[in-house]
This record gives C-alpha cells, structure tokens and sequence, in this order.
C-alpha cells in the first residue's frame, strides 16, 4: 500500500489540502486508481478485494485524521493581524512624551525616512529619504503612518493550473495502483500464490477405490437417454437433514437446487435423500454409474462426503469429492452383488462438508446409469 499512500501524499503536497473537498478528490481518486489496477490485472477473487479496499481506506483514514489534526494545530496559533499592529502604534503616538523611530525601507517606515513629532515645545525635523524638511515649508507634514500593502493581490490559481494538477493526480494515482497489484503478487493465479500445501484438483478422490477414478463428465456433454433422474430440485421432500445439517430450495439466476449445509463432519451432518426402490431395483446385482450435479458456493471450495445406505442391498462405501464454485457433475461406481428385497427403499447419504467448518454445496440433480 506505500505506493498509492505516497502518491496520495505527494497529491496533497501539490494541492489546496486545507480544503476538505480537494482532498476529498484526491482520495476518491486513489479508490478508482485501485479498482482500475484490480481490472486490468482481471483480478475477480471476492475476498482478495475486499481486503485490498479495506487496507486503502485504513490508509485514507490514517492520512485524513492527520490532516484535520494538522488544520486545528495552525488554527490554534495566535495571528496578529496588521490593523492590530497599527492600532496599538497610534494609541502609542499619543502618549506624553512619545519618541518614534522607523529605519528607511522598513515596513513600518512606508519610504518616509525617520520621524520625530514635537516634544517638550520643540519642532524636530523630519526627513524623507535623508532630505531634511523644514518645519512649517510645505511638504512637511508627514502623510498617514497606517501602513499599506502595495503588492498586487494574490492571483486564485486558474483553471488550466486546476486541471493540470487532477491530471497529474490521476496519472499518479494509476502507476501506484498498477505497481501495488504487481508487488501483491495479484497477478498470480491462487494456486500460484498458495505456498503452504497445494490447491486439492476439482476430481473424484474416493476413499475405497484406490483405482483411477472415473473423470468428471462436463456438464456441455449432458446426459443421453439411458441415465434414470432419481433426484431433481423439485423434490425437496426427499430431502432430510440430519440434526446438525440443513437443507433449503433455491430458484434464482443459478438454477433451481437445494442448498445443504453441514456444521458437523460426523452422521450428525448428515443430509439424507431418499432413492425409490424402483431405482434400486435396476441397480441390483451389477455395477453402475452414479452422478451428483454440484456446485459450491461463488468464491468458496468445499470437500464433501458421499455414502449409500440401500437396505438390504447394503452400501457402497464414503466417497469423498471436492467441489469448486463453478457446477460439475462428480461421478463414481457403485457395486452390488446382493438382490434387494421387495418394496425397499434406500437413502444416499451427503456431508457438505467433512471437515465441519459448515461450508454449503448446491445440489441440482442425482442421476444413475445401471449396468454401466
């Protein structure tokens, strides 16, 4: 952040900073240099900017309060103005007995040269740039001491002035953001700039299938004809959380999907959705193909846990995938060599997230191939 401080810094230096809406200007144009760097370097990770807006106005913040405290110290010192000045030199001249003296050239003096008013009955002589001038002879009173300011009026800065120096600021401001952004390390990717453990890779990774998993399938792709839907949106009442978990419909820009949320990585986390026994039934004594279409929340990467509990067909072992903010569909193979019983159900069991932190996963669809 010390690049745009600077620049900030050196823009008030260059400026009218006792006026609170010129500084105004120049911080609101430090935030726009930020929020073009952060553009130009396409940097759209939501955290990372917020903490970057966060620590700019710590510093526009830090710089404002010692401006104002700078403003109040110099108001605070006593001015004493020139009519002050030449009132108490008045009120002096007409004391008993009063003696003034004013060097040639000074402020005081005004060009007249040294001046001595009548004292004890006598008339001093008065001289005007070393000249003596008779008493009584014309040109020998003295005009008025008040003290005038002959310099010419200060001229307000111009326009052209005005708008140089916004430019000036702006352009400053701009280098400082783009530099800022650079030295950050923001034009690195979050895998690049992660050094502590590497990013997990948006795969299948299960836990009782040490074999190669089966790839993602793209949802471009789509799903032909012999795929069963066992589970839409629409059917929320299939979905049961656990005492530690939630489920809730969503229908916005996204899509129609439940949304689970697990705050415990045990059963109690645990979101069941239910599997007719008719699905079951084509699953019975083969392999097949299941499919969760997913996604995780925007800017977020949650790991999450998925488990079967088909009666007495048995289970399928916890399958374990990491969900990114973008939607996929995590595929894995399921096997069972027993038949399942008449008219029974079974549930299949998610955790959306394993580690308990509570991160949510969107659920769209839940979809099987059978004897594939």
């Amino acid at each position: 952040m010390s690049g745009l401080e600077t620049a900030i810094r050196n823009a008030l230096e260059r400026s009218e900073r006792s006026n609170a809406e010129v500084r105004a200007r120049i911080y609101q144009s430090a935030r726009q240099a930020l929020e073009n760097g952060l553009q130009k370097q396409e940097i759209e990770d939501p955290d990372i900017i917020a903490k970057q807006r966060h620590r700019l106005e710590a510093v526009i913040h830090a710089i404002e309060t010692e401006e104002r405290a700078a403003l109040k110290a110099r108001a605070a010192t006593p001015v004493v103005s020139l009519s002050d000045v030449k009132g108490k030199a008045d009120a002096a001249a007409h004391e008993p007995g009063f003696k003034a003296e004013a060097r040639p050239g000074s402020a005081v003096d005004g060009g007249l040269g040294a001046l001595r008013p009548e004292r004890d009955g006598q008339t001093q002589p008065v001289t005007n740039g070393g000249k003596s001038v008779e008493p009584g002879k014309p040109g020998s009173i003295a005009p008025d001491l008040g003290v005038t300011d002959k310099r010419p009026p200060k001229r307000r800065r111009g326009r052209l002035l005005s708008f140089v120096m916004v430019v000036a600021t702006l352009a400053a401001a701009a280098g400082a953001g783009v530099w800022w952004v650079q030295t950050n390390d923001l034009l690195k990717s979050p895998a690049e700039r992660d050094t502590n453990v590497a990013n997990p890779p948006a795969v299948v990774e299960t836990e009782d299938f040490p074999a190669a998993s089966l790839p993602t399938l793209g949802a471009q792709e789509g799903f032909s004809g012999e795929w069963i839907e066992v589970f839409t949106s629409a059917d929320a009442a299939a979905v049961k959380p656990g005492a530690r978990a939630s489920a809730q419909p969503f229908d916005d820009d996204g899509g129609e999907r439940i949304r689970l949320t697990s705050s415990a990585g045990s059963k109690e986390g645990e979101v069941a959705v239910d599997i007719p026994a008719d699905v079951l039934s084509q699953l019975s004594g083969k392999s097949s193909t299941l499919a969760l279409s997913v996604q995780a929340l925007p800017g977020k990467t949650t790991e999450f846990s998925v488990e079967c509990d088909f009666s007495a067909m048995g289970a399928c072992g916890r399958h374990r995938f990491t969900a990114h903010d973008e939607r996929i569909d995590m595929l894995f193979k399921i096997s069972f060599d027993r038949p399942l019983a008449p008219g029974s159900s079974g549930k299949l069991l998610i955790n959306s997230d394993v580690s308990g932190a509570g991160n949510s996963l969107d659920l769209f669809a839940i979809r099987v191939l059978p004897g594939q």
